[in-house]
């Protein structure tokens, strides 16, 4: 029982409908639903029939005579309208009293009783916005101008109201000058056209660009919403030498050959020489066993026992000098690695990455003047320490003997 309960409900739900309308309308008028209009055509009181005539817009779509409490379904874009004559009344003018649903009203956007019928109704059309986006050239030199024109034309059936603009400028372009621009509210009428934005472009870097489409929303008379409407995105060719950054590194020290203990100082000097700014510039300095790394520039911090610089941004012809100091704790020959890497925008293709690494001069690191002390076997230091403590100690005695 309880399963068929909810079969019923569940099934009740499924074939609801929603009502537009439930009462009399006069012979010769009709009842308006979006673009449709159910025209009341003729009422026969004495036979309890009505002639229904259904019209999308100016089209006439169903002929249909009902008899009372019959009823009448049709498909629509809005989904299923069915009328049903309840019954038909006699008088100056006659009039049939019915019902109208629909499944779905959440599509209606109007709805009402219409004196005169369709002849007497207002459609408010469907506008239809086609949006074109014109370029003066399509292959352009590196530095050179070319004009962008957007024009719209409404090929709908309908005004669109409240047409709103969007025109996202392109990367690699820089903007030199706009002659017009009507981004809205604005309202067209239908077969209408106009340009809506001319201005111009400057290329200022080589590469194949697509611009970005000019897009539009708007509605109806009716304030009903439509899909956005987009344009074509042209494809520029733009021709000429890619500018970009070119690091140069080079190293001095201030002595080439030490002792062991003795401070060297290392200077790295680096210069753009590119024609582009590089970004995000690291360099790693690779210190070999045998020296020990001493610095207190701020350019340079420890990371995992590796010395590193970091450049956030280095500009055209621009040039800096990193100093640390070095001290040999071993005997031998060195030289000392920097790996160094850096970025640029490189326009369509993204961003690039150079990386490489540069070496210092050799530095060749002698004995120092005390070293030989170090060199000597234990005992060389031992045997004279003994006699030296043992004269010592003999010395202490006999003045203790001498004492008493």
């Amino acid at each position: 029982m309880a399963i068929a309960m909810i079969a019923l409900i569940f099934t009740s739900n499924a074939s609801a409908k929603d009502i537009l309308y439930n009462g009399s309308i006069e012979e010769g008028d009709g009842y308006q639903i979006n673009n449709i209009v159910i025209d009341v055509a003729e009422v026969f009181v004495d036979a309890g029939t009505c002639v229904f005539k259904v019209y999308d817009q100016d089209e006439l779509i169903h002929d249909k005579m009902l008899n009372e409490e019959d009823s009448y379904s049709f498909e629509v874009e809005e989904g299923t309208i069915e009328f049903t004559l309840d019954s038909v009344l006699g008088g100056m003018v006659p009039r049939a009293t019915m019902s109208i649903t629909i499944d779905d009203d959440d599509a209606v956007y109007l709805d009402k009783v219409i004196d005169g019928g369709h002849d007497k109704a207002e459609f408010s059309g469907t506008p239809e916005l086609r949006i074109t986006k014109e370029i003066s050239s399509y292959t352009v030199e590196q530095g050179e101008v070319i004009t962008i024109k957007v024009m719209v034309r409404n090929d709908g059936d309908g005004m669109a109201t409240d047409v709103r603009f969007t025109d996202p400028k392109p990367a690699g372009f820089i903007l030199q000058e706009i002659t017009l621009e009507e981004a809205g509210p604005m309202s067209i009428d239908k077969y209408e056209e106009r340009t809506i934005y001319l201005y111009k472009l400057q290329a200022n870097e080589p590469g194949t660009f697509e611009l970005k489409p000019t897009t539009a929303t708007f509605s109806n008379e009716a304030d009903l919403d439509f899909p956005q409407a987009t344009s074509n995105r042209p494809v520029i060719t733009v021709t000429g030498e890619e500018k970009v950054p070119e690091l140069e590194f080079s190293t001095t020290m201030n002595a080439r050959s030490v002792q062991r203990g003795d401070d060297v100082e290392v200077t790295i000097i680096v210069r753009n020489i590119g024609e582009a700014s590089a970004n995000g510039v690291v360099l790693n300095i690779q210190v070999p066993e045998g020296l020990d790394f001493e610095s207190n520039s701020a350019n340079i911090e420890m990371i995992n026992n590796v010395p590193k610089v970091y450049i956030e941004n280095f500009g055209l012809n621009q040039e800096k000098e990193i100093k640390y100091n070095i001290k040999p704790t071993e005997v031998g020959t060195y030289t000392i690695t920097a790996e160094y890497s850096y970025q640029y925008d490189a326009g369509s293709s993204g961003s690039e990455v150079v990386s490489g690494d540069f070496t210092t001069n050799t530095l060749t690191v002698a004995r120092g003047d005390t070293d030989f002390l170090f060199e000597q076997p234990l005992y060389v230091y031992a045997v004279p320490l003994v006699i030296i403590l043992a004269i010592g100690g003999w010395i202490f005695y006999r003045s203790r003997q001498y004492k008493y």
